[in-house]
């Protein structure tokens, strides 16, 4: 967790955030993989940041206005090489789609629900992240 840590802080410096609080994570299990859905909130006024890890390892980290139209194609290689178990469903290509879509009450932000694909599988599936 301390590596995490010190991953959100480089991320932040590098995306100008300043966290306001620790990662609010929510997990799930697909097939037999762990995935981590989290938001890093910003500072007032900053922007947050969303990750997702698979086994404990970062996929991604984007900035909010980034994370509500996502799509990651990565082409398996041939032979021998290392890769994400999710990326072996079979085909030359896989891709991670999905978002965290915002919802509104009375005119402001008040959630984000976030759900992913990675191939034909669903690994976030309605997490939701509350704003005040």
């Amino acid at each position: 967790m301390k590596s995490f840590a010190t991953l959100v802080c480089t991320l932040g410096a590098a995306f100008g955030v300043q966290a306001a609080e620790g990662p609010e994570c929510k997990r799930q299990t697909v097939e037999k993989y762990l995935i981590e859905m989290c938001l890093v909130r910003g500072a007032a006024f900053q922007h947050d940041i969303y990750t997702l890890k698979a086994d404990k390892v970062l996929i991604f980290a984007l900035v909010d206005d980034y994370a509500d139209n996502v799509r990651l194609e990565h082409e398996v290689p041939e032979g021998p090489a290392l890769e994400f178990p999710l990326s072996l469903q079979g085909g030359k290509t896989v891709t991670i789609k999905g978002g965290c879509v915002p919802e509104s009450k009375d005119g402001a932000e008040s959630a984000r629900v976030c759900n992913f694909y990675w191939g034909k599988h669903q690994i976030v599936k309605d997490v939701r992240f509350e704003f005040e």
